[in-house]
């Protein structure tokens, strides 16, 4: 079983399922309603618990009682959440996170500037024993301290770039070992809105490897300096709340058992095809059977 220790943001998502994603202003009306815990960092440590690895979240919450909604939640679903540190008068992130009939979804996130200002030894203590590291963007302080440690003992670090950085990714771009984008991060990050051109630039930038998931258009990432694209799975979409950060979490245990990239990204996409398949966000991580079964029929 691989240890991966994940670094970032852990939050509260209240879900309203909508028929239409609102335009403007007005009143409007949701036909179900959940509370679930969310956040990047957060749902790849469960998925990759939900998977079989053995899953560490290094984060922070408020020291309030939602906070301690989402420690507990995550214990539960086999998360090591012992570094998850409660901060004194601040609050615990949360998000309003509306989804309509096709799967699509708005989010408003509400994280105190304050909860991640800095960074503790957490980050880099807890990779002694652990054979992967993902950090996500939300923590860049803590992110830096871990991918600095991973580097440090060779351990592989997958960096999930899902939102632009006014820094263009700083070191996190240049000390992770792989880097996975959104389509969005990569267009802002690199210039070009082509997936493709966008890796092929950033390869200048950096030595890692890299890759960007493009939603219902699958996967491209760069292999011996040439384009490779995975198409998605073909499934019946219902919310794809969750599902990057699904893949991202699948791909880190994959690298972290030792599985070449393009295995790791099959492995990575196949599960959050699973996952869009499901509402809720980490309520819908697959098993491991799951995944092992549909890539099966697939390849």
């Amino acid at each position: 079983m691989a240890t991966v220790t994940c670094v970032g943001i852990a939050v509260m998502d209240l879900l309203f399922q909508v028929d239409e994603l609102p335009v403007g202003g007005g009143k409007f009306y949701a036909s179900n309603y959940r509370e679930i815990g969310g956040g990047v960092a957060a749902n790849a440590a469960v998925a990759i618990a939900r998977l079989g690895g053995d899953a560490r979240l290094v984060s922070r919450v408020g020291d309030d009682a939602v906070g301690s909604r989402v420690k507990a939640d995550l214990t539960s679903l086999g998360v090591d959440a012992s570094q998850v540190a409660a901060v004194t008068d601040l609050t615990t992130p949360v998000s309003a996170v509306l989804v309509d009939s096709t799967g699509e979804r708005t989010i408003v996130n509400h994280t105190p500037a304050e909860l991640f200002g800095g960074c503790d030894t957490a980050a880099a203590s807890q990779l002694a024993d652990s054979d992967g590291v993902l950090v996500d963007v939300r923590w860049p302080d803590g992110a830096s301290a871990a991918l600095g440690a991973a580097a440090a003992a060779g351990i592989p670090s997958v960096f999930d770039f899902d939102r632009p950085m006014d820094n263009g990714g700083g070191d996190l771009l240049t000390t992770a070992t792989h880097v996975a984008f959104s389509r969005e991060a990569l267009a802002a990050t690199s210039g070009t809105n082509d997936p493709a051109d966008g890796l092929l630039r950033m390869a200048e930038r950096t030595e890692a490897w890299l890759a960007v998931t493009v939603g219902p258009d699958g996967v491209y990432w760069l292999t011996d300096g040439a384009i490779a694209h995975l198409p998605a799975f073909a499934v019946e979409v219902v919310d794809t709340a969750g599902a990057g950060d699904i893949f991202h979490g699948a791909l880190a245990l994959a690298i972290a058992e030792g599985d070449p990239e393009d295995i790791a990204i099959r492995f990575a996409s196949a599960a959050a095809a699973i996952k869009c398949t499901r509402p809720g966000g980490r309520a819908g991580a697959p098993s491991r059977q799951e995944v092992e079964e549909m890539l099966k029929e697939t390849f």
